[in-house]
């Protein structure tokens, strides 16, 4: 049995969990994921985005830690939250509307200690053509059975090297809330550091993809309504003026 190895708070990994809402549109929420995290140790750390869900659950015995937004502050917003109150040695990143079972903690952890220059390792991510602004391939779970070297990890579960993460001053670009290309964006940073995203192949999760494809649905942001359509151009613009034009083209190869 792995020997686990702690950090000097005496905590060893750290969960860290957006929340917004009750996941209307899968099985599981966070309700079902804490129940779930009852069992497998580590510190739980919820980013609550929403009063209704906040007003729940502030008191709920396995959050050891939460942080309170009074507006919806966005996916990167939300994560360097957790990443900054994060005393673990592992930290992983859960979207509220998974399943999870210590299976799928044990070998992701695994994976993220003994890769070379691993910072990020997740269960699923692509490889990407950034010329084209386009995926190449997207790694999902059943379809590869060793670690692959990726360009980006999906967010809806992953797990951070914490002490090589802040050894390299590396932090999600807020430029990119509420949502989209934060993931690319953060895949670019860790290539420039001269270290490596992996997919690795993942037992004991579950997840139901749940976001609409339609441009046109909303999201309430910082108390704006703002269109998917708005963000992803706006973003995509953001995402080219920071990587691939000028100097910044050069620095990271693309």
């Amino acid at each position: 049995m792995q020997q686990e190895n702690f950090t000097k708070s005496g905590v060893s990994r750290s969960f860290i969990i957006p929340v917004l809402d009750y996941s209307s549109h899968s099985p599981y929420n966070i309700n079902t994921l804490l129940d779930d995290l009852k069992d497998i140790h580590g510190e739980v750390i919820c980013i609550f985005n929403s009063q209704e869900v906040f007003d729940k659950l502030r008191n709920h015995p396995r959050i050891d830690k939460y942080c309170f937004n009074k507006l919806n502050a966005g996916v990167s917003r939300s994560w360097n939250i957790g990443i900054n109150m994060a005393e673990g040695r592992t930290v992983f990143v859960l979207n509220a509307d998974i399943h999870l079972q210590s299976l799928a903690v044990s070998q992701l952890e695994s994976y993220l200690l003994r890769l070379d220059k691993a910072v990020i390792v997740g269960p699923q991510g692509s490889h990407l053509d950034f010329k084209n602004l386009s995926v190449i391939r997207y790694f999902e779970r059943g379809t590869f059975n060793e670690p692959v070297q990726v360009h980006d990890v999906s967010g809806f579960l992953f797990a951070i090297h914490l002490e090589r993460f802040l050894k390299h001053n590396l932090m999600y670009d807020v430029q990119f809330s509420p949502c989209f290309y934060e993931e690319w964006d953060m895949g670019l940073q860790v290539m420039k550091a001269g270290l490596s995203c992996y997919v690795v192949p993942v037992k004991g999760f579950e997840h139901h993809w749940g976001a609409s494809h339609d441009e046109d649905l909303s999201v309430n942001y910082f108390g704006r309504e703002v269109t998917r359509k708005e963000i992803m151009t706006n973003n995509r613009e953001r995402f080219v003026a920071k990587w691939l034009k000028g100097d910044t083209k050069r620095e990271v190869r693309l």
